[in-house]
Protein backbone atom coordinates (compact mmCIF):
# COMPACT_ATOMS: atom_id res chain seq x y z
CA UNK A 1 0.00 0.00 0.00
CA UNK A 2 1.40 3.13 -0.97
CA UNK A 3 0.37 6.93 -0.41
CA UNK A 4 1.28 9.99 -2.64
CA UNK A 5 3.27 13.05 -1.95
CA UNK A 6 4.63 15.45 -4.77
CA UNK A 7 6.59 18.35 -4.81
CA UNK A 8 6.01 21.71 -5.90
CA UNK A 9 8.40 24.66 -6.49
CA UNK A 10 7.23 28.79 -7.10
CA UNK A 11 8.28 29.58 -11.00
CA UNK A 12 9.42 32.89 -9.56
CA UNK A 13 11.47 31.45 -6.39
CA UNK A 14 13.11 28.01 -6.99
CA UNK A 15 13.91 27.75 -3.43
CA UNK A 16 10.17 27.73 -2.36
CA UNK A 17 9.13 24.52 -2.39
CA UNK A 18 5.54 22.74 -0.93
CA UNK A 19 5.23 19.25 -0.59
CA UNK A 20 1.10 18.26 -1.10
CA UNK A 21 0.40 14.90 0.10
CA UNK A 22 -2.69 12.84 -1.24
CA UNK A 23 -5.43 12.82 1.22
CA UNK A 24 -8.08 11.07 -0.90
CA UNK A 25 -6.46 7.52 -0.74
CA UNK A 26 -4.40 4.69 -0.32
CA UNK A 27 -3.43 2.65 -3.58
CA UNK A 28 -2.06 -0.88 -3.38
CA UNK A 29 0.06 -0.75 -5.99
CA UNK A 30 2.92 1.63 -7.00
CA UNK A 31 1.02 2.10 -10.47
CA UNK A 32 -2.25 2.91 -9.05
CA UNK A 33 0.08 5.65 -7.03
CA UNK A 34 1.91 6.82 -10.02
CA UNK A 35 -1.44 7.67 -11.78
CA UNK A 36 -2.72 9.53 -8.77
CA UNK A 37 0.74 11.63 -9.19
CA UNK A 38 -0.08 12.62 -12.35
CA UNK A 39 -3.64 13.68 -11.45
CA UNK A 40 -1.94 15.53 -8.57
CA UNK A 41 0.31 16.74 -10.72
CA UNK A 42 -1.84 18.47 -13.02
CA UNK A 43 -4.36 19.96 -9.96
CA UNK A 44 -1.59 21.58 -8.51
CA UNK A 45 -0.62 23.53 -11.77
CA UNK A 46 -4.67 24.34 -12.37
CA UNK A 47 -5.05 25.49 -9.45
CA UNK A 48 -1.99 27.43 -8.53
CA UNK A 49 -2.42 28.64 -11.83
CA UNK A 50 0.88 27.97 -13.23
CA UNK A 51 2.77 29.70 -10.24
CA UNK A 52 4.15 26.20 -8.83
CA UNK A 53 5.57 23.73 -10.83
CA UNK A 54 5.50 20.32 -10.24
CA UNK A 55 8.94 19.04 -9.67
CA UNK A 56 8.88 15.19 -8.38
CA UNK A 57 7.03 12.84 -6.97
CA UNK A 58 7.26 10.15 -4.09
CA UNK A 59 4.73 6.88 -3.79
CA UNK A 60 5.91 6.03 -0.22
CA UNK A 61 4.71 2.36 1.39
CA UNK A 62 2.68 3.25 4.41
CA UNK A 63 3.83 1.63 7.46
CA UNK A 64 2.12 -1.53 8.86
CA UNK A 65 1.16 -2.57 5.62
CA UNK A 66 2.44 -5.20 3.21
CA UNK A 67 3.50 -3.60 -0.30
Amino acid sequence: MFKVIVLACSVFNVTECYEYHDTTDIYETYEQCQQRAIVMRKDIMEINEGRLMPKAFRCVPVKGQQT
